[in-house]
């Protein structure tokens, strides 16, 4: 009785299994997105924030018509910000030029092309790089290279919500925007709380294989 048990339920695991793979959809492409970074720093005063762009891919997966998974994979992420504060007739602008190389594996919902995606993020730094101008009129401006100590790793808890509309029965161009929430510093300052609140908007055409 116990073998015929567990050949049964053997039996139900396999036909759900192929039944689930059977209805797996596989989507692949290209993905850019506009990055609006927002700096946050304990005691910092004054507005640093900035505009960057990324480049890179997606991945999407869909088992049967509701759950998947989605990885994005971005080759060149810009996390750009600046501030710019005028004093007694001189203007100081300080600026950042950050970039990573970023995946972020996602569990998927959707419903009829619509879907939430929601996972951890992985950072890897490629370059880091500042500049300081001071300016005031009349004067040539005094420009000054920075050299900012940025971690080599930042972690981020991701979520978003996107829109896939059907361009055939094997492509479609996706919409989405995502917010990355940072959950570990990103200059090397010990004792002082820093770091980038991303948004993003993105866009990606897939193809089915």
């Amino acid at each position: 009785m116990k073998a015929i048990k567990q050949t049964l339920i053997l039996a139900i695991f396999f036909l759900l299994s192929a039944n689930i793979f059977a209805q797996t959809t596989v989507m692949i492409g290209p993905r850019v997105t506009g990055n609006f970074n927002i700096y946050n720093q304990k005691g910092l005063t004054g507005t640093w924030n900035g505009l960057g762009v990324g480049i890179g891919g997606t991945v999407d997966v869909t088992f049967g018509r509701m759950l998947g998974l989605m990885v994005n994979l971005t080759g060149f992420d810009m996390k750009n910000f600046s501030n710019s504060v005028t004093q007694n007739n001189q203007t100081t602008e300080t600026s950042f030029s950050l970039s990573y190389l970023t995946i972020d594996p996602m569990f998927k919902m959707e419903f009829s092309g619509f879907y939430m995606i929601a996972g951890p993020s992985l950072g890897i730094k490629l370059s880091a790089s500042g500049e300081q101008t001071t300016s005031a009129a009349g004067m040539q401006p005094n420009v000054q290279t920075l050299s900012p100590d940025t971690k080599s790793v930042r972690f981020d808890i991701t979520a978003g919500t996107g829109y896939t509309f059907k361009l055939s029965p094997d492509l479609g161009l996706a919409t989405d925007f995502m917010v990355y929430i940072p959950i570990t510093d990103t200059f090397n300052a010990p004792g002082l709380s820093n770091s980038i609140l991303s948004l993003k908007l993105g866009v990606a055409i897939k193809f089915k294989i």
